[in-house]
């Protein structure tokens, strides 16, 4: 059979594309390489050919994955600065649908555990595309809430911890209540009875 000049592109695209999803929903250590391969349609041994290791697949799937989440977080807020770019980045991420939405949703709380655990390769990228986010949002943040670049990195770290938290708890109501304290502590100024400045 003849293979055109790019399926073996399309071909490792797929396999990054599925790896993507069932990581962020399986977790790297729960999902084996036969699960990716079948669930891109292909079979087990034809992973070595696009791979050197399952590190390396879940390094290419962090950059897809990440900037997904970048589009669907900041799509639309081109124009927004401070308070109400804040406010909508707030409202999109510490939500239910995005604690619902595992395998659609940000890969940093389902994969910074392993992540954590993975060779320099994993968290290289990982570290790249964080600084990356943190960046853009120093960039956005109010000017009030203090220096930018800390203030973007505790939001983000935040964000993770809260729907990795909301995501864990078996309680629906806790899971709710979650990720409403995180929404008021990212916005300390909206929180009732916020001191005035």
């Amino acid at each position: 059979m003849r293979y055109t000049a790019d399926h073996k592109e399309r071909t490792h695209a797929r396999i990054v594309e599925e790896a993507s999803r069932l990581f962020k929903q399986g977790g790297f250590t729960g999902v084996g390489v036969d699960s990716v391969m079948k669930a891109a349609g292909l079979t087990p041994g034809g992973f070595y050919a696009h791979f050197h290791s399952k590190e390396v697949l879940l390094a290419e799937t962090l950059p897809l994955a990440l900037r997904r989440m970048r589009q669907w977080l900041l799509r639309g807020l081109e124009g927004e600065r401070e308070l109400a770019w804040l406010r909508e980045v707030v409202r999109r991420y510490l939500s239910r649908t995005h604690r619902d939405a595992v395998a659609e949703g940000c890969p940093m709380p389902a994969l910074t555990p392993d992540v954590g655990r993975a060779g320099a390769l994993a968290q290289e990228t990982f570290e790249t595309h964080l600084c990356d986010l943190a960046a853009e949002f120093a960039a956005r943040m109010p000017s009030a809430f203090g220096p930018p670049g800390e203030r973007a990195l505790a939001t983000i770290a935040l964000f993770v911890g809260g729907v990795m938290l909301s995501r864990a708890v078996k309680d629906r109501k806790l899971s709710g209540q979650i990720l409403r304290a995180c929404r008021l502590l990212a916005i300390p100024e909206e929180a009732p009875n916020a001191p005035s400045r």
